[in-house]
């Protein structure tokens, strides 16, 4: 395998890899408040702020874990690279990509989760009876 084929599949991880880092914070934070063009979107997280919230901060620390994973991947598979061993590069890559998209779809159930045990609960005015 040609190392200028790997370097693409790479800068694709890249992009996932930076794009978990910088939302992983802002969901912890409560800083990325209800839309529709970015965000964990479920039937359950959309319904009001509150649950969007609640949601978003249940999944961010796997979101974060994600994007670790994804820091790790990266300079494994670019120090891979340097020793001229890009078939490596590429199979570490790949499991890169596996890793990172099975923690976000694992960081949108945790969300869900949250989000759907908020809209069980009573309200709390009921909760203090």
């Amino acid at each position: 395998m040609e190392l200028i084929s790997v370097i693409p599949f790479m800068a694709g991880l890249l992009v996932v890899t930076v794009v978990a880092a910088v939302l992983a914070p802002s969901m912890r934070e409560g800083r990325l408040p209800r839309n529709t063009a970015i965000g964990i979107k479920t039937r359950h997280t959309l319904p009001s702020d509150a649950a969007w919230l609640r949601g978003h901060a249940a999944g961010a620390p796997v979101l974060k874990a994600a994007a670790r994973c994804g820091w790790a991947v990266l300079l494994t598979g670019a120090a891979l690279c340097l020793l001229q061993l890009a078939g490596w590069a590429f199979a570490v890559t790949a499991i890169g990509y596996l890793a990172v998209t099975c923690l976000a779809l694992l960081s949108a159930s945790r969300a869900n989760a949250a989000a759907k045990n908020m809209a069980a609960a009573p309200p709390a005015y009921l909760q203090q009876r």
